[in-house]
């Protein structure tokens, strides 16, 4: 695996998203306009969110060492979720990412740099019936891992995502289908790490917090539960 096949995978979600979208538009074609229509909320629905686009990691794992940005330079990124839309306003799920960076000065050439995320969130809509456009944001905490792999082998950082932070703005493009601009950042730090001349893993002392930022685009799918009336997108 490298940066240019990693993106190649991100180049190739956003078209299926876009897709979806172009889909979506098709079947509306001979309706009523989607001013003219009613946009309702979603409710007990299964919500999936798919998206992609540029991460990069801040700040040092301890102090004294290579911070990130001289480990790496901005990468690509993939994140998913699958939630509960228990109200209109609110939906509980679980996340997933992906990240792959470009070398930064302080690493040979040999080197491929990955990141990977994993936790539980909340997202909360602020216009959730009756807008084409609806602002949301998420909080989540979970797991993180980095890894530096090289030829003389790989370093593993293993530690805790202890707030992630998302805005977004989805625009509605049918009842269960939604698409628009996502932002986010999250504080990090990582307890243990596996280096090529150890055994195993070792405690880090005095782990310092960092920051990895994300922005891209993302996609929205709502899945009915219960009957069709429930359903709706932001």
């Amino acid at each position: 695996m490298n940066t240019k096949w990693f993106t190649a995978v991100a180049l190739a979600i956003s078209s299926t998203v876009v897709t979806g979208v172009a889909s979506a538009d098709q079947k509306d074609e001979g309706a009523e306009s989607k001013s003219e229509r009613s946009l309702a909320p979603a409710t007990h629905a299964l919500e999936l969110t798919i998206g992609t686009g540029y991460e990069q990691g801040f700040g040092k794992v301890v102090s004294g060492q290579p911070s990130f940005t001289d480990l790496a330079q901005a990468g690509g990124a993939v994140e998913a979720g699958v939630g509960y839309r228990l109200i209109p306003q609110l939906t509980l799920g679980v996340y997933g990412s992906g990240g792959m960076f470009g070398r930064g000065a302080s690493v040979d050439g040999s080197t491929n740099l990955y990141t990977a995320t994993a936790g539980v969130k909340a997202d909360w809509h602020f216009l959730s019936s009756g807008h084409d456009l609806d602002p949301w944001v998420s909080l989540g905490t979970g797991w993180r891992g980095y890894w530096l792999n090289a030829d003389q082998g790989t370093t593993s950082l293993q530690g805790w995502e202890i707030a992630k932070l998302e805005l977004g703005l989805d625009y509605r493009i049918d009842q269960a289908v939604a698409i628009g601009p996502v932002v986010g950042i999250d504080v990090s730090t990582f307890f243990t790490q596996s280096m090529p001349s150890s055994g195993g893993f070792s405690n880090i002392s005095n782990p310092q917090a960092s920051t990895f930022v994300f922005a891209g685009l993302q996609g929205r799918f709502d899945i009915p539960t219960s009957s069709p009336a429930q359903v709706a997108s932001r």
